[in-house]
């Protein structure tokens, strides 16, 4: 019998043995449907693919008896026999020790009976037959497709050598995974990168790479980490898996060294954590809006430019800040407007602790007066730490400010998503309103939302700092 399979009939493929009796899926199990798609063709099955821990199992005993293969099923053992020209798989069901042509192998998931059908994991099998799979996140598809002759295996490149962490010298490089290899890659073709949830791991697999034995797991305790521990271990016979263990989803940043042989994973700093006294010391970076020649920013007839309210009300909060021994850095202490991206580089570049970007609101296009009113703040959506600022801000500036309270908001601007640290931005009401505007212009009324502003900041900080 020729090892070309005939993939006419493997659609079927991932259809397996049927009928099988007494034993079904614990009822605790957590299965998620996804597609098929095998050679390219969308499949349908009584018994679709599912998911269980991070494994795709599959139904089938009609696809390897039409493709010339013979299925056994052992009622007294439990087990299902697979053989196909020269290899022979026997499978029990929920035993993770599967044998090939009588070596043992360990399977992640063991073979199961869901809805009378016995489903298998796919990739263990049909890499086993020399097949390809695949998958496809954004639609939670699995493919299979031909790997040609099912002998021929795939060239390893070489090794993981060593796995090593230390912490990182910043908000953004909290924790760094260094992963050394013996030979170079390539970061377009060399690895793969996946996050996983339930429980929350980032994973990442080198293509034919093996892991060396001496390369050990690691454990990390760190309160400011979102890391908890690194395994290594063979994913498939061509691919070696570097797995992070977390306590929050967290992507990381991902390098890959000049010469290709060392990979750095940098986790940034845990979401909820925060001490800013830490280095000793109280920093906030205040952000005044705008510049003298920004265009737009200002209300009907010129009455007023917001950049000026900007800077008068940031250099108020910031003798009320120093007043309470903290330490305050401007983005910018002229008329100017630096770029959005210089202002979070200055306090990215500094020792600053929380970020908070004074402005006034405008609706319409400014040349005209309209009824909206109101004040409100602005962090960045998922931002637990900003989002505790931002009320603590909104806490203080209520009622005393005296008018409307638009609330605490999400919103995707700029310099509160690309800040490293707690971030907010507050609309201090609208100077296209006839009425805010007097208060705007109001030194006395600047003077007391500082002061308000302050005392948020202020009780903020010493939250968590205690």
């Amino acid at each position: 019998m020729t090892k070309r399979l005939n993939f006419t009939a493997v659609f079927i493929f991932i259809i397996l043995f049927c009928a099988m009796t007494g034993q079904t899926v614990d009822a605790a199990t957590n299965t998620t449907d996804v597609n098929l798609v095998i050679n390219n063709k969308q499949v349908s099955a009584d018994v679709m693919p599912f998911i269980q821990n991070d494994r795709t199992l599959v139904p089938a005993r009609a696809v390897f008896e039409s493709l010339g293969g013979t299925v056994k099923w052992d009622q007294d053992s439990y087990t299902v026999t697979v053989k196909y020209d020269t290899t022979t798989v026997i499978l029990k069901i929920n035993d993770k020790t599967a044998t090939v042509n009588g070596k043992k192998k360990t399977l992640d998931v063991p073979a199961i009976i869901k809805n009378e059908r016995t489903v298998i994991p796919v990739r263990f099998v049909a890499e086993e037959l020399g097949f390809r799979v695949g998958w496809i996140d954004s639609s939670r598809t699995v493919t299979i497709s031909s790997a040609g002759d099912p002998e021929v295996k795939p060239e390893i490149k070489g090794n993981i050598t060593a796995v090593s962490l230390k912490e990182g010298n910043s908000k953004k490089e909290n924790t760094i995974v260094t992963i050394e290899l013996s030979e170079a890659i390539k970061s377009s073709e060399g690895y793969v990168t996946t996050m996983l949830t339930t429980p929350n791991r980032f994973v990442l697999d080198v293509k034919n790479f093996l892991a060396d034995s001496q390369v050990s797991d690691l454990t990390y305790n760190q309160k400011s980490s979102p890391l908890t521990a690194v395994r290594t271990a063979a994913y498939s016979e061509n691919t070696a898996r570097v797995v992070c263990d977390l306590k929050e989803a967290s992507t990381p940043v991902v390098s890959l060294s000049a010469d290709g042989k060392t990979l750095k994973v940098a986790f940034k700093t845990l979401s909820t954590y925060f001490n800013p006294m830490e280095d000793g010391k109280l920093v906030v970076v205040l952000d005044p809006g705008h510049g003298s020649s920004t265009a737009g920013k200002r209300s009907p007839q010129g009455i007023l430019r917001e950049y000026e309210f900007n800077r008068a009300v940031a250099n108020k909060m910031k003798r009320y800040l120093e007043a309470e021994g903290v330490e305050v850095i401007l983005t910018v202490e002229d008329d100017s407007d630096p770029s959005l991206a210089n202002r979070c580089a200055e306090a990215n570049n500094s020792d600053g602790d929380i970020f908070v970007s004074i402005h006034a609101n405008a609706f319409g296009n400014g040349d005209e007066w309209t009824s909206a009113n109101g004040w409100e703040i602005y962090h960045y959506e998922g931002s637990v730490l900003s989002n505790q600022l931002a009320t603590a801000i909104a806490d203080a500036n209520f009622p005393g400010i005296g008018i409307r309270n638009r609330g605490v908001k999400t919103g995707n601007l700029y310099v509160i998503k690309n800040t490293n640290m707690p971030a907010v931005l507050i609309e201090h009401g609208f100077y296209t309103n006839l009425e805010e505007i007097e208060l705007l212009k109001s030194d006395e009324w600047r003077d007391k939302v500082a002061r308000y502003n302050a005392d948020g900041i202020v009780k903020f900080l010493k939250s968590h700092s205690e």
